[in-house]
C-alpha cells in the first residue's frame, strides 16, 4: 500500500530510533526500570540500552531478509541486542490513533546524517499475539514504502513520515527498516503498538490532538517530594505548570504518574497526558510511561517533568553535635569536635576566649576526655 506523505528531504539521518511509536531499544534507554527492559538487560546485556540508536546492519543493501534472520528481527540480526527479540506480551506499547486526514503519524529520532534510498514498513498480521514467540518474518506484511523525497523534516533531526495502513485491532508491531541511498547499510525497529478494539480502517475517531513525546516514572518518590509537569511556549518560555504533591500514599512510580496526567488533563490548556485511544486521552490505572499530547499541532509547545526532593536533614556528627564555644556543658555529655567524640568530665561553660576545646591540653583529662 502506498503511504501519504507531504514536504521532502533527499538528506535523510542515519543512527536512531523511531520516537512515535517508540522503539524498543529507545523505550528502554529513556526508562529502564520497565520490567520489559530490565529483562532485555539481564539477557542481551547493558550495552545495548547506550547503544539504542545503532541497530544496523552494514551490507543489507535492500536485502532485510537476507541479513536480519527471523527471530532477530527486533535486533536488527545483531546479538547485542539479543534482549528486544524476547517474547514478552508487556513490551511498552505506543496507543497508536489516526490524525484528522486518517494518517498514522511515524516520528524518528535521527542522531546522524546520511541519504535515504527508502523506508520500508511492515505490520505484524491480524490475529498475531504478543509474548508467543520472537518475531518472524512470516508475522508481518510489507504495508508501505516511502522514498527519501516524501519524508518531512519538520526540525533537522526529526523526520515525519504519514503512513495509511490496512485493518489491524489490539496489539502489534510495526516493523521499520531504513535503506540508505550513500552505502549498504540499513537500520531496523521493533514499535509496540496498540490499535484498540474498534479497528482502523476507516479511521475511528481522527483526533487533532498532536504526539509531542512521552513522560517516565523513573523512580519512587518519598513523602514530601513533588512532580511538576511544566509547559513551554514555542519560544520557550513558561506557560503553565502542574505540580503533584507526594504523600506516603501515591509515592509508587506506577502511581503518581497516572495522578500527575489526571492533575494536568483536569488544568492544563495545552496538552493532554495518557493514552489516546478513539480519540480521547485516557490513564491507566497504573503506569510508569505515559504520552503527551499538544491539543493542536500548531501550538508549538513543550514540557518537561521536575521532580522535588524534600530536603535531607541536617546529619548530626557520630557521638553528639559539635562542640561550640560559649555553650554549657553537662557532666557525661558527648560533643564532636576536629572528627573525635569527647565526653564532659565535668559541668561548666566553655567561656568565649577560653580556649577550653575538647583538645586543649588545658582541658585534657580535665573536663573532657576523648572517646
Amino acid at each position: 500500500m502506498a503511504a501519504a506523505a507531504s514536504f521532502f528531504a533527499p538528506l535523510a539521518y542515519g543512527h536512531g530510533a523511531p520516537e512515535y511509536p517508540i522503539s524498543r531499544q529507545y523505550s528502554c534507554y529513556q526508562n529502564r526500570a520497565q520490567p520489559a527492559c530490565q529483562a532485555a538487560i539481564a539477557y542481551g546485556g547493558e550495552q545495548a540500552i547506550y547503544d539504542w540508536n545503532g541497530v544496523n546492519q552494514g551490507a543489507a543493501g535492500g536485502n532485510h531478509q537476507a541479513v536480519v534472520p527471523s527471530g532477530q528481527m527486533c535486533a536488527g540480526g545483531q546479538s547485542k541486542f539479543k534482549g528486544f527479540d524476547l517474547a514478552r506480551p508487556d513490551w511498552q506499547a505506543t496507543t497508536w490513533s489516526p490524525s484528522t486526514d486518517g494518517s498514522y503519524e511515524f516520528r524518528y529520532h535521527a542522531t546522524a546524517p546520511h541519504r535515504t534510498l527508502d523506508w520500508k514498513f511492515y505490520l505484524t498480521r491480524e490475529g498475531w499475539k504478543p509474548g508467543t514467540q520472537p518475531l518472524q518474518w512470516s508475522d508481518v506484511e510489507l504495508v508501505s514504502t516511502i522514498g527519501g523525497d516524501q519524508v518531512a523534516t519538520p526540525t533537522p533531526n526529526r523526520y515525519l513520515m504519514k503512513l495509511r495502513l490496512p485493518h489491524r485491532t489490539g496489539p502489534h508491531v510495526l516493523y521499520a527498516a531504513w535503506q540508505r541511498s550513500d552505502s549498504q547499510e540499513a537500520f531496523y525497529s521493533c514499535s509496540d503498538v496498540n490499535f484498540g478494539g474498534g479497528g482502523i480502517t476507516p479511521p475511528v475517531a481522527p483526533t487533532p490532538l498532536h504526539h509531542i513525546g512521552q513522560v517516565n516514572a523513573t523512580q519512587n518518590l518519598p513523602a514530601n517530594a513533588s512532580a511538576k509537569l511544566r509547559v513551554f511556549g514555542r519560544d520557550g518560555a513558561d506557560l503553565e505548570g502542574h505540580t503533584l504533591a507526594i504523600t506516603g500514599a501515591n509515592g509508587a512510580r506506577d502511581t503518581w504518574l497516572g495522578q500527575l496526567a489526571t492533575l494536568v488533563n483536569g488544568r492544563s490548556a495545552y496538552v493532554r497526558v495518557g493514552n489516546l485511544q478513539g480519540g480521547s486521552v485516557t490513564v491507566p490505572s497504573q503506569a510508569t510511561v505515559l504520552q503527551v499530547y499538544a491539543l493542536t499541532e500548531t501550538s508549538g509547545v513543550s514540557h518537561v517533568v521536575d521532580i522535588a526532593l524534600p530536603p535531607t536533614p541536617p546529619v548530626t556528627p557520630p557521638g553528639g553535635p559539635e562542640w561550640t564555644e560559649g555553650a554549657h556543658y553537662k557532666t557525661g555529655q558527648v560533643v564532636s569536635h576536629k572528627g573525635g567524640n569527647y565526653v564532659c568530665l565535668q559541668g561548666h561553660q566553655a567561656l568565649v576566649g577560653a580556649g577550653w576545646y575538647p583538645d586543649a591540653p588545658s582541658v585534657i583529662n580535665v573536663l573532657w576526655k576523648r572517646q
